[in-house]
Order: structure tokens, then sequence, then C-alpha cells
């Protein structure tokens, strides 16, 4: 049985205004909701563990009872996701070392059960699985004095979205190292460890990250798309 756990004890600062945008509303409820209801989906049955800054604790559980919504065990944030996602490993104690633990960011709510399980899937006897998508813009790489720059080969980069899939027992030795500002997910804290084989799994481009106002927006017309192809009996995304 996996396990899952939510990061979502960010303040939303590049988002603007003074609602994190993990509980900002989306198709009828907040983004958060839709983010947990995805793994229910996806994993039925698995353990859910939800990280909140404590001093949005109280808000959500208000959201919970306002939307009838039954939230997940929650597990608390630190001052940076690196100390969030160690705090929630750190409560899985109870948890087979064995298990696969997947890390999302909750901000991502329109990650499909394909994504989920393919991640999960892949996770198991390798140190860990992640999902990726190809770069469509061209990239250059700046040179050191911050204006110059110079291009570079799109094809050689891929973008990296969540979940992020690894054995308990493993992330157990990563996140025992200290921090260190380069770590960027959890697969560059795995790397650090010592846990190079890790494997890219095909993600989604709807599984976009609400960071702006237009990511909102976007998410949106997904959700609204997806629910019509339901309604017409075509559950497959049109967005890859």
């Amino acid at each position: 049985m996996e396990t899952v756990i939510i990061v979502a004890g960010g303040t939303g600062s590049r988002f603007g205004g003074n609602m994190p945008k993990q509980f900002l509303p989306l198709c009828g409820k907040p983004v958060l909701m839709h983010t947990i209801d995805a793994f229910r989906s996806a994993l039925p049955g698995s353990e859910i563990v939800v990280v909140l800054s404590d001093a949005m604790r109280g808000f959500w559980e208000e959201l919970c009872r306002e939307y009838g919504f039954e939230s997940p065990r929650i597990a608390e944030g630190g001052t940076t996701r690196w100390e969030s996602v160690k705090n929630a490993v750190c409560s899985l104690s109870d948890t087979p070392a064995g298990s696969i633990v997947l890390i999302h960011d909750g901000a991502r709510p329109l990650v499909s059960c394909d994504v989920i399980r393919k991640t999960a899937a892949y996770a198991r006897n390798t140190d860990g699985a992640l999902p990726v998508v190809d770069i469509t813009d061209s990239l250059r790489k700046m040179d050191a004095d911050g204006v110059g720059s110079e291009p570079v080969d799109r094809s050689d980069y891929r973008s990296v979205q969540t979940p992020q899939a690894f054995s308990l027992w493993r992330l157990r030795e990563a996140y025992a190292l200290p921090y260190q500002s380069d770590f960027t997910d959890d697969a560059s804290v795995m790397a650090a460890a010592g846990f190079g084989n890790i494997v890219l799994v095909e993600g989604s481009r709807e599984n976009i990250k609400i960071t702006t106002p237009i990511d909102l927006k976007i998410a949106e017309i997904i959700l609204e798309e997806r629910n019509a192809q339901k309604r017409c009996g075509n559950t497959n995304s049109r967005i890859e």
C-alpha cells in the first residue's frame, strides 16, 4: 500500500493576495481538495498526509466543515519545503520501510490517475521515479556576469513535475542529511544521498502547478472540459 505526502504549507507569495493558492476556490471547492481527491481516486485506501503550516491548520479545518470534506491526517509544515517533507517523513513511524511514498505539491490539483499510478509503479525496484515533460520553449544559459547568454539544446532537458515517488527507507536516509541550498525537489535530496537510479516517467502538460492567477484560469478550463467529457462518457483528456 502506498503512502502519499501532499505538501501544502506554502504561503503562495508568488500568486499575490492574502490567500495561499492551495485554498483558493476552483470549480466549486478549494484547490487542495481537488488534489486530495485525485489521489483518493488513483490509490484507494492509501494513507494520505497533508502538510500544513500551523497558522493555516484551523482555516483548513473550517473549510473541511464548510464543504463536508474529510481531511487526511495533518503533519506540521516547516519554514521550507524541505523541512515540511522531512516532518512528514518523520511522522510515518508506523509505516513499513519498504512502502512507496509519493510526494506531491498541493497546488497541482490536475494530476491524473495515470501519472500517479505510473510513478508509483516505476518507483519499485529503483531509487525512485518522477514525472517529466518535454520543454517546448527555447532555452538560453546565462553567463556568470548575468548579462550575456548562449543557446542550449532543449532536447537535453526535461521539466520536472510531481508526484515524486521513493521507498520510505530511502527517504529516511536522504532526509537525515543536513539542508543544502540546491535541494530544489525531493529527487535532488535523494541524489545527494547517493540514490541516483531515478526513473523518468512521462508526465502530463495538464499537471500544472498553480503559481499565478493565469494558472488558476487554465486549471478552471481544464477541469470544466474534463467534466464535460465525463458527462459525454469520454474520460480521455484533450491536452497532453
